[in-house]
């Protein structure tokens, strides 16, 4: 089982203090995850990949 990545939890972490509205990963975040480890699944890549997209969109800027 994948585990959210260590850009994810961080992000979430600058972010979780201000309730989120601005958070760059809040769209996937909150997107309902489904039933089964498949969906849980799904939804834990789909995070970990909006978090290298942040980290990616940072570096190019």
């Amino acid at each position: 089982m994948t585990e959210l990545s260590e850009k994810a939890k961080g992000i979430c972490h600058e972010n979780y203090g201000k309730n989120c509205g601005k958070c760059p990963i809040r769209p996937k975040c909150t997107a309902s995850v489904g039933p089964g480890r498949d969906a849980l699944e799904r939804w834990t890549n789909s995070v970990n990949e909006a978090a290298i997209k942040v980290d990616t969109q940072a570096q190019l800027s």
